[in-house]
Formats: structure tokens, sequence, C-alpha cells
């Protein structure tokens, strides 16, 4: 969908598919719709930026700072993951 229309209509893409898209690809054997290499990755970054996952608008923002590709919504999907992960 394009980006007017996720304005318009609303963005109701899956946030694991562009964590995949990002962290998927590179980082050894992945399982479809796996988000384990996102959730590693997530941990080293709060945790290089001292922040806990309960967090979580600090635990975005690092996230996002650290990759600019990721998008808010992704971002806030990988925050919650890491919060029980």
């Amino acid at each position: 969908m394009s980006q007017l229309g996720k304005l318009i209509f609303g963005d109701r893409s899956d946030p694991s598919v562009q964590l995949l898209e990002i962290f998927g690809e590179g980082h050894g054997e992945v399982v479809p719709n796996s988000v384990g290499p996102a959730i590693t990755w997530g941990h080293g970054v709060i945790e290089a930026a001292g922040v806990t996952p309960d967090q979580q608008l600090l635990t975005i923002k690092a996230l996002r700072d650290a990759e600019p590709r990721l998008d808010l919504r992704p971002a806030t999907h990988l925050a919650k993951l890491l919060l029980i992960a």
C-alpha cells in the first residue's frame, strides 16, 4: 500500500513482516514469521542504551535511533516483544 493509502486508510500491515525484512536475511536460518533475530538485536540495543524493557517509550526511541529503517509500528511491536521475551 502506498504511503498516501496508509495515511488515508490506516496501516494494516503486519509489523512482524518489516522486522523479518530488516533482520531476517543474513542472520542465520530464519523460520518464516520468526522475529527471533530482531528480538536478539533489540535486547542488545536497549542494553547498550541503558534502557530496561519496561521503559517502553525509551525502548522504542533507542530501537529507532539504532535502525533508521524501522518504522514506528514495528518498533512498538518489537518493544512489546522485548517486554515479554
